[in-house]
């Protein structure tokens, strides 16, 4: 059986990621023209699939792009009530990132029927709460650790803006931001557990994803996995299964 040509775009804040199937190709570009370099030699005519929270003037230039390349226009996800058997609480569905939602529809096909903490670990923090039962409670949203030190540096006349290591007591201006910065990570992720825990809902597995998630993961909890991708994960999800709303 032939499978289906598609392309699926993650366009952050930060970085472009994409994959291609049925070439099993994949690879992260941080400009509209890096990830033409990178695309270029695929076949032309797949059908695209994107999520997208970056620049609106970016999503412009990829269209623009694949129009003229491949006469294909992108489709891109737009934040639903339900999708996958997963019910999205958000009372407001136009205030979430299509991004957030993608994750967790990722997240679920990984792990159905468990109690997950999301953690979307880049220019953001951004943690996620979803059921077993397919309820998606939503979650918080704080500066990433890069943007916290940035922050720090920015607005202030002598702190620094380089990497120190996590220290119990730390003696040194380096060592100090990195652990205060980390603390406010983990402390949030802590923060989430236990509001799961007090309303009835202790979570089974903390999946940690995007640019700092390796870094992080060993730091968080015990249960917490460190994966890649999740946003196409769940882009690929719903393109199978035909769900979800498209904006062309």
């Amino acid at each position: 059986m032939k499978q289906s040509a598609y392309l699926l775009l993650d366009l952050g804040n930060s970085r472009i990621k994409w994959r291609h199937n049925p070439s099993g190709r994949s690879g992260v570009a941080h400009s509209c023209s890096e990830l033409w370099q990178q695309v270029a030699d695929l076949p032309a005519g797949a059908q695209i699939l994107g999520c997208a929270v970056g620049a609106a003037d970016l999503q412009q230039q990829i269209d623009q792009l694949f129009t003229q390349h491949w006469q294909v226009l992108p489709q891109w996800l737009q934040v639903t009530r339900q999708a996958l058997g997963i019910v999205n609480h958000y009372p407001q569905l136009h205030e979430q990132g299509p991004d957030r939602w993608a994750a967790v529809l990722g997240a679920h096909q990984h792990y159905p029927q468990q109690n997950l903490l999301v953690i979307s670990a880049g220019t953001a923090i951004v943690i996620d709460t979803l059921l077993a039962n397919g309820d998606y409670l939503g979650g918080s949203i704080a500066p990433g650790l890069g943007l916290m030190k940035s922050a720090l540096h920015q607005a202030t006349a002598r702190l620094p803006h380089a990497r120190g290591t996590l220290q119990a007591f730390p003696q040194s201006t380096l060592d100090a931001i990195e652990t205060g910065c980390l603390r406010a990570i983990i402390g949030s992720v802590e923060q989430a557990l236990s509001a799961a825990i007090a309303h009835g809902h202790p979570i089974d597995q903390v999946i940690v994803f995007g640019g700092d998630a390796a870094y992080l993961q060993p730091l968080l909890h015990a249960k917490a996995i460190a994966m890649d991708n999740l946003v196409l994960d769940g882009l690929a999800a719903l393109l199978a299964a035909g769900d979800g709303k498209l904006n062309p």
